[in-house]
């Protein structure tokens, strides 16, 4: 087996060591090329010194397959890169006619007011290639052209610049190996100090995967998370099953990893496809529940919860968003609100009281009908508060056709703003949501219930039922259900 392509970055600029300006490429480059099959070894940040620039160049170029450099080109007197990359190769600088042509249009300087810039831009090395792109028309309605030499490609340091750069040139300057790596991580609730000799364990029987272990404070999901990697899916699977043998059940969390890496599980599925069937209303939710969150407080905020499987979508959204805002650090608690119905399956009821547990929920539980424990809850602190009700509400739901996302409450209601971000949803996009992600649900689902509400008028859906090897009854879980048409056949 041939070794993984190489690359390292170089990030150039003063401000960026002074602490003025934060870099933001880094983050995306590294998750970019991982994905490529590429393997980033080395990351450097230094300075606006063209001896600097060249020596890292040299250096990087000879070592790794394929170099990136973020920062120092533009008009100005401390933008010296290209200077750098022209040192590091022996090159002579020159005025490239192609670039000064774009630049002198892309700063719409027909009249030469700028042509100083113009030119600083276009002086690139004599044997620099030129590698044209197509970029976001917002960016550059025409081709962008981009700086590259030997295995060397220079990017500007903006970070909008350089994704619309990337993308534009993936698939054709950067190619995949059609190398994947393959991670693992094990969640603990215990430090590391408890699982080292287990862990030392591993690593020595396991020495072609590649570990690495790092301690989360004041995580509330896991005190520490173990990665393994490898190219090898099986020998790393392997080594996951050996190194779990090693700890105790008591000590591993599997939900830590659901919730704690909540966001990074969901950017990992969309980049592996898994939810190329409904990217658009995925995208929609996030943004209604992101929008939500920005325009109000917290506090002003609940979810209508009832222990079912669109709800319960909805709330792993509102926790991913959240996630994504506030790390791993603890965000304020999600508001929710029971609505209890007299005749509740015990199993919605243990499932709720979980889930409570789980993501650490403040449940306010009120007996139906829902009018009235609308009306109730309006007497109370938190119904005060509360003016934003998220609702799990889907078009093919009664009464959700003419919906939209946001919308005030009929009148004879109490008076709310209702937001449904997974309106657009259907049933398989639910399950496939659900089930990738590997977020728990409520255990009738497994039992042939495709729809809940109570115990007098929930049945197992008779699209499901089926009759095993010994001419007994059985029923499919809700996620194999192919006719959507069929979701509410077990209500009555």
């Amino acid at each position: 087996m041939s070794p993984p392509k190489t690359a390292g970055v170089i990030i150039i600029g003063d401000e960026v060591l002074k602490g003025q300006v934060e870099d933001k490429n880094l983050h995306f480059l590294a998750k970019k090329l991982t994905k490529l099959g590429i393997r980033l070894c080395k990351v450097s940040v230094i300075g606006d010194s063209v001896d600097e620039i060249a020596k890292e160049i040299s250096e990087f170029s000879s070592k790794y397959d394929q170099v990136i450099t973020t920062g120092g080109i533009g008009p100005t007197h401390d933008d010296v890169t290209y200077e750098g990359l022209a040192a590091a190769f022996n090159d002579v600088l020159i005025v490239n006619k192609e670039m000064a042509d774009f630049w002198t249009w892309f700063n719409n300087d027909i009249d030469g007011q700028a042509r100083k810039s113009t030119i600083k831009m276009a002086t690139v090395p004599s044997n620099a290639t030129i590698q044209y792109t197509n970029l976001k028309e917002h960016i550059s309605p025409r081709k962008f052209p981009v700086v590259t030499m030997h295995n060397v490609c220079i990017f500007p340091g903006i970070p909008s610049y350089v994704k619309a750069i990337f993308e534009g040139l993936e698939g054709n300057y950067f190619m995949s190996t059609e190398k994947k790596f393959h991670i693992k991580r094990l969640y603990l609730n215990v430090w590391e100090s408890v699982v080292t000799d287990s862990l030392n364990e591993t690593v020595s029987k396991f020495p072609t995967i590649s570990f690495g272990s790092y301690p989360k404070v004041n995580c509330p999901y896991y005190k520490v998370v173990i990665t393994m990697e490898s190219e090898n899916g099986s020998v790393l699977d392997g080594a996951l099953e050996f190194l779990r043998s090693r700890i105790l059940d008591e000590y591993i969390t599997d939900e830590g990893g659901m919730l704690g890496d909540a966001w990074i599980n969901l950017e990992q599925a969309l980049n592996d496809g898994k939810f190329n069937s409904f990217l658009e209303p995925l995208d929609r939710a996030i943004k209604v529940i992101e929008s939500i969150f920005e325009e109000n407080s917290p506090h002003e905020i609940f979810i209508a919860f009832n222990g079912g499987k669109d709800c319960t979508v909805l709330l792993h959204l509102v926790h991913t968003v959240l996630n994504r805002k506030y790390g791993l650090e603890e965000y304020p608690k999600i508001n929710v609100l029971y609505v209890k119905n007299e005749n509740t399956f015990k199993e919605v009821e243990d499932f709720i009281c979980k889930t409570t547990q789980r993501y650490r929920l403040d449940l306010v539980t009120k007996q139906g009908p829902i009018r009235n424990a609308l009306n109730e809850l309006k007497m109370t602190e938190e119904g005060k508060r509360w003016k934003i009700a998220l609702m799990g509400t889907r078009r093919n739901d009664p009464c959700g056709k003419n919906l939209d996302y946001i919308q005030k409450t009929d009148q004879g209601w109490s008076e709310l703003t209702r937001v449904s971000p997974i309106l657009d949803w259907s049933y398989s996009n639910i399950w496939q949501f659900l089930r990738t992600l590997s977020i728990p649900y409520c255990k009738l689902y497994d039992q042939g219930y495709t729809s809940l509400d109570g115990k007098n008028n929930s049945l197992k859906n008779p699209k499901l039922r089926y009759v095993d090897e010994t001419g007994k009854e059985c029923f499919h879980p809700a996620w194999k259900l192919d006719d959507e048409s069929a979701e509410r056949s077990g209500r009555e």
